[in-house]
């Protein structure tokens, strides 16, 4: 049965001004008070502009929402739009920027003047969560049921983004589509995982909500995966989303499900319907974030939040620098004087364990290449979300190494993925060989940190391979695409090893 719809809770915020004829650009960018946002492009070369807010907002609501939905659900998707650039100002501090235009953040498109109409009508309006941006999301569509966000995050657990029913689907028509198991094992061999035979396809768990938390991948290792990262290994425009099932017939395994996207938070083609039933923005904000308050960007940005130092005032465009994760324990005094461990205090993994895992792999790999081991500060982060807020990374990433400073993700997704072990050695590989590797195109320093951490006995990969492009590593949009393009980087810097003196000499 569906819940009830819980409305906002309304701060007063400034009227906004009547909407100019048509809404040009230039009106948006006065009525964005001087708010701008550093907005990013990947795919060429990082090229960075200062972009209004208001600009920027009408600019995502044209590429992420539905083209012929009524005012109602453009404004709620406005509102949200704004809210998670708040929230993710400073997601791309490394590359000079606060947002990217691709899927890892928001898309963006040429505004129109549905677009800038439904920006006006909202100005400034933002959804906050105790007196600061809300961290939040929006699909496509839920299919019928949201998703609770921990079920596709491990560690983002936010009151306000839950499971619930969406009664505006009844309509929606079931999606298909078939793989043989080799298709299948193939796929997941691009995204790093072994075995070469895939004797089967099952599903292990659902979710609160219905939808697949784990697929079993019996004959593979690991034999099974999140459901979200074995979507993406498929390709997200086929398997559309995780509220599937499957049927196995022979050697072809036929999907059948709802929806598209991850299901959390407000569902785009949910917000239309109510729209076109009547319901107003507040009404279908509330229904899709319950709890946030509705208020000003600026009082927001003036507001004990910002002292926190959770978000910067909106009006400045100094970078934001990453927020500390909440570490009490002090690194332990038995430490070889080399590495420093930071670790919460109900960590499964204990500061001096962590030290000498680290040390160990300092002096193993720091031989191999022969340089002096350096310090190095490692901090375990207790939750998915303390890792993104401090390094501004995706959830897919396991690690973030900046000099002698090291992040990494909860034991819990490490243990998902390649292990803790694994993950301590790459990112302190990638720190012995940042200060000569640094100036160079991400694949030599990547691909040297994941070759000088494997196994001496393991071959290079033969044929022409194409490096990958420092957007494919630094701005990969899931983990299939992000473990193909590491990949690549190791097999590139492998090959180009035996073609020159020395590690030191890889371009």
């Amino acid at each position: 049965m569906a819940a009830a719809v819980a409305l906002l809770t309304v701060t007063a915020v400034a009227r906004a001004p009547q909407i100019p004829s048509e809404g040009a650009d230039v009106d948006l960018a006065r009525a964005s008070r001087g708010v701008t946002v550093r907005v990013g492009s990947p795919a060429r070369g990082h090229d960075m502009a200062a972009v209004p807010l208001e600009i920027y907002v009408a600019q995502v609501l044209q590429a992420e929402g539905e083209p012929n939905a009524a005012d109602a659900a453009k404004e709620a998707l406005a509102i949200a739009i704004r809210t998670y650039a708040l929230f993710n100002r400073g997601r791309h501090q490394a590359d000079g920027y606060d947002l990217c235009d691709t899927t890892h953040c928001q898309v963006t498109r040429a505004s129109t003047a549905a677009s800038r109409r439904a920006a006006l009508a909202t100005l400034g309006q933002v959804l906050t969560y105790q007196g600061a941006p809300a961290d939040l999301y929006y699909s496509a569509s839920c299919g019928g049921h949201t998703e609770r966000s921990s079920d596709v995050w491990p560690g983002v657990s936010l009151p306000y983004l839950d499971a619930f029913d969406d009664d505006v689907h009844g309509d929606d028509v079931a999606w298909t589509i078939e793989r043989t198991l080799d298709e299948i094992r193939d796929a997941l061999a691009r995204a790093g995982v072994r075995g070469r035979r895939l004797d089967d396809v099952v599903v292990e768990s659902r979710t609160a909500s219905g939808r697949v938390g784990r697929v079993g991948l019996p004959g593979l290792e690991p034999a099974s995966m999140n459901s979200n990262d074995f979507r993406l290994a498929l390709g997200s425009t086929a398997l559309r989303s995780t509220a599937f099932t499957l049927v196995r017939d022979g050697d072809r395994i036929t999907f059948t499900g709802r929806g598209y996207g991850h299901g959390v938070g407000m569902c785009v083609i949910g917000a239309g319907r109510r729209a076109a039933r009547g319901e107003t923005a507040a009404q279908i904000l509330g229904r899709y974030y319950p709890g946030l308050a509705l208020e000003d960007v600026l009082r927001v940005a003036t507001s004990s939040a910002v002292r926190r130092g959770s978000i910067r005032p909106v009006a400045s465009a100094a970078p934001v620098p990453p927020v500390p994760p909440v570490l009490p324990v002090p690194p332990s005094p038995k430490g070889d004087g080399q590495v420093r461990a930071l670790v919460a205090a109900a960590s499964p993994v204990k500061a001096q364990d962590l030290e000498r895992m680290a040390g160990q792999a300092q002096q193993r790999i720091a031989s191999r290449l022969g340089v002096s081991p350096a310090p190095l500060t490692i901090r375990l982060h207790a939750s998915l979300d303390g890792f993104r807020r401090a390094t501004g990374e995706p959830w897919w990433v396991s690690a973030q190494v900046r000099g002698g400073e090291i992040d990494l993700a909860p034991v819990a997704l490490l243990d998902q993925r390649d292990g803790l072990e694994r993950a301590v050695a790459r990112a302190v590989a990638e720190a012995l060989v940042s200060p000569t590797l640094g100036d160079r195109h991400a694949w030599v320093r990547i691909g040297a940190a994941r070759y000088f951490t494997r196994a001496g006995s393991e071959s290079v990969a033969e044929g022409r391979i194409r490096c990958p492009e420092d957007a494919e590593l630094t701005g990969a949009v899931s983990v299939a695409a992000r473990r193909e393009a590491e990949a690549r980087a190791e097999s590139c810097f492998a090959q180009a090893l035996q073609r020159v003196d020395g590690w030191r000499a890889v371009r």
